[in-house]
């Protein structure tokens, strides 16, 4: 992880909401490697989501 990742506030990629708590989910893009949050809400809902870094698109 780079530096400005770590001091990033994690923020859900897909609706921008600070993730606290353990019910978040936290990965790597499949694509580049960029660390991705999403929000258990938007997990649930299969929300999209598009990497910042590379523009890869998931669920």
């Amino acid at each position: 992880m780079s530096e400005g990742q770590q001091k990033r506030t994690q923020k859900c990629i897909s609706c921008g909401i600070n993730i606290t708590g353990t019910t978040a989910a936290s990965f790597k893009c499949p694509e580049c490697g960029y660390q991705i949050y999403r929000c258990s809400k938007c997990r649930k809902q299969s929300n999209l989501y598009q990497c910042p870094d590379c523009g890869f698109t998931g669920p």
